[in-house]
């Protein structure tokens, strides 16, 4: 009688643990990592194709919808600024660690939600062309605003824009290039190459 309780002990133990252990594995969520990721879109919707024409040439007046699609996945909302700027080939890339040194042309700031995406219209046209030297300088009009970047290409080819994802920090009140990560801050800068003919 005492084996058969000490039996029938053991075999309740043994069945409690791996049950509890089940029960522990699927009702625990894995650990994850907070993060932000975006992509600039074109009129069509896709990370491609932002040109209607052939190649990557764009003429003066021809206007271009694109949108970013920005993703939050910090577990908190987001204040966060898509810094956009005008370069050529010979212009330093930003990177993870340090944003672009090519002049700002403007911005755009939007919150977003934790586990949400929100899109942030980007339209732009070149108004006007000016050429010294054999270098092009356009002026545009982005989002409605008129800007005059002071980088030039050889013969309009080769410019490219670079965004640049910022978010607000409230230890310092201002906004910070990338987000915060588990070490450090994290940039995740973009760029299209285009041509203005």
């Amino acid at each position: 009688m005492q084996r058969r309780v000490a039996v029938l002990l053991l075999l309740f133990a043994s069945f409690s643990l791996v049950y509890s252990s089940v029960a522990y594995y699927s009702l625990s969520r894995p650990p994850t990592q907070e993060f932000m990721a975006w992509g600039v879109f074109s009129p069509s919707g896709t990370l491609s194709n932002y040109f209607s024409g052939a190649g990557a040439n764009v003429t003066m007046g021809e206007t271009l919808n694109w949108h970013f699609a920005v993703s939050n996945q910090m577990g908190s909302i987001q204040y966060a600024q898509v810094v956009y700027r005008l370069g050529n080939s010979a212009s330093a890339n930003p990177n993870a660690t340090v944003p672009g040194t090519v002049p700002q042309l403007g911005n755009s700031s939007i919150f977003i939600p934790n586990a949400q995406t929100a899109i942030v219209n980007f339209t732009w046209v070149i108004t006007s062309r000016n050429t010294v030297g054999g270098m092009v300088f356009i002026t545009m009009t982005i989002n409605g605003q008129q800007v005059s970047p002071s980088v030039g290409a050889v013969a309009g080819q080769r410019f490219r824009f670079f965004f640049e994802l910022w978010t607000y920090d409230l230890a310092s009140n201002s906004f910070q290039y990338g987000y915060k990560g588990q070490n450090s801050r994290v940039g995740v800068p973009l760029q299209v190459w285009f041509n203005s003919l």
